[in-house]
């Protein structure tokens, strides 16, 4: 059998398959888990409530989301999108000593789909951007300092503990500096401090994220909590301070803030009707490749469906139906670290995307 044939064979494979399934990159964006007071009904109820407007933090990048005028009307009967419930225990949090109760809520991801689609919500993609995050505190006696494991196992409560809790009721993944010597030479405490975005970005580039945070906060004497945060992520900085009274659990309304701006640049309003791109990939010389190319695109809920419309040589050549656009799309396939870019802004423009296929 020639080459030939067998490049024929491979483009009416991938003719067969539709990629309507949505397949996740960050776990648990269907489900919630929260504190309840007890087992009862009433408790579950309330709990059931409070985990879909966790659900639909997570999947729309908003915080204040379930404030919509577009969402109340679907909040009167949250049983409607249940899936499963179970009780659990949850570990000790920084305000409480003892173990809680925790009701883990699984949601249908059709209905949760569907209810999204009704109000016109925007979707944050599971494809989601990682994140390095420099944490720096002021203390009043040890005096400014980076944040790591080391550190916390003196601290309490924990902020990073904190700062990890916060971040995955957002479904946002992330990573912490090394704080080795390579680190120390290229950014000094003061200079992260002063949140010098240059510095603090070339810093980072060892890292290979998707983007960074850098977040300081101080306790003032009263007790007040004060900071800011700044973070570079998708072309875009965004600097912002911040305060919490005495008391008052800081880190949660920080990230809430924080990840509410930056989930401005990935997210999209899902349509009815969605743009069909041609997206070009260079590279594509087996049927591994082949299949791996497929497995990509199903893993991206922006994409409803392709088509193979050519394949020349080892160069495939796909239909795309996408939700949100061809720089969506083009940022969600780079970001996956399996395609290089090679497309212009004029590609941008017109919906012609190109990359090569990187073999790992």
């Amino acid at each position: 059998m020639g080459e030939k044939t067998l490049k024929r064979i491979f483009a009416l494979i991938l003719v067969c398959f539709s990629l309507h399934s949505l397949a996740e990159e960050v776990s648990g964006l269907y489900s919630g888990l929260v504190p309840v007071v007890d087992q009862s009904s009433e408790s579950q109820q309330q709990g059931v409530r409070e985990a879909l407007n966790q659900v639909l933090v997570k999947l729309t990048g908003n915080s204040k989301i379930v404030q919509s005028p577009n969402v109340i009307p679907f909040l009167t009967n949250p049983n409607a999108f249940v899936a499963g419930v179970g009780f659990r225990s949850l570990p000790a949090s920084d305000s409480t000593v003892e173990p809680q109760t925790g009701l883990e809520v699984s949601f249908s991801q059709k209905g949760i789909d569907q209810l999204i689609r009704q109000a016109k919500l925007p979707v944050l993609p599971s494809n989601r951007p990682k994140l390095l995050v420099w944490i720096l505190r002021d203390h009043p006696s040890e005096g400014r300092g980076f944040i790591n494991e080391y550190t916390e196992a003196k601290s309490s409560p924990s902020i990073l503990n904190s700062f990890d809790r916060a971040m995955k009721e957002r479904g946002m993944p992330y990573i912490l500096p090394a704080f080795d010597l390579e680190d120390q030479l290229s950014l000094s405490v003061n200079e992260a401090w002063s949140l010098r975005a240059n510095l603090i970005d070339a810093a980072s580039q060892r890292y290979e994220a998707d983007g960074w945070i850098a977040l300081r906060f101080y306790t003032t004497s009263s007790g007040e909590v004060r900071g800011a945060w700044l973070y570079q992520a998708s072309g875009r900085r965004q600097l912002k301070d911040f305060r919490s009274s005495y008391g008052e659990p800081f880190m949660t309304s920080a990230v809430n803030e924080l990840v509410d701006s930056l989930a401005e640049s990935f997210t999209y309003v899902p349509q009815i009707s969605t743009n069909e791109l041609m997206v070009q990939i260079n590279g594509v010389a087996s049927f591994k490749d082949y299949e791996s190319v497929l497995a990509l695109f199903k893993n991206l809920e922006l994409v409803e469906s392709l088509d193979v419309h050519g394949v020349e040589a080892d160069q495939l050549t796909l239909a795309v139906d996408a939700e949100g656009g061809a720089e969506l799309l083009h940022s969600a396939l780079v970001r996956s670290g399996k395609l290089q870019s090679q497309t212009d802004q004029d590609g941008l423009y017109t919906g012609q995307l190109q990359f090569n296929w990187i073999r790992k």
